[in-house]
């Protein structure tokens, strides 16, 4: 049961979920509103990410650190 709750990565599954429902806009829409409308550096997309798959499995690492969008 154990190994079947990390495969289970609900920051994934999320953002899987977010791209269906805004038709593969969802970084941009992310975008527009954190950096535009609320003033943010970046939308932390990846950070959501990571913080959610990390809820089932302690030791994923998405590597946001790496990762370079603009």
């Amino acid at each position: 049961m154990n190994k079947l709750i990390r495969k289970i990565q609900l920051g994934t599954w999320f953002e899987y979920f977010l791209l269906i429902v805004t038709f593969g806009q969802s970084q941009r829409v992310a975008k527009w509103i954190a950096v535009d409308l609320l003033g943010y550096e970046s939308c932390y997309c990846c950070e959501r990410k990571q913080i959610m798959n990390r809820w089932t499995n302690k030791e994923y690492d998405g590597k946001c650190n790496q990762i370079k969008l603009f």
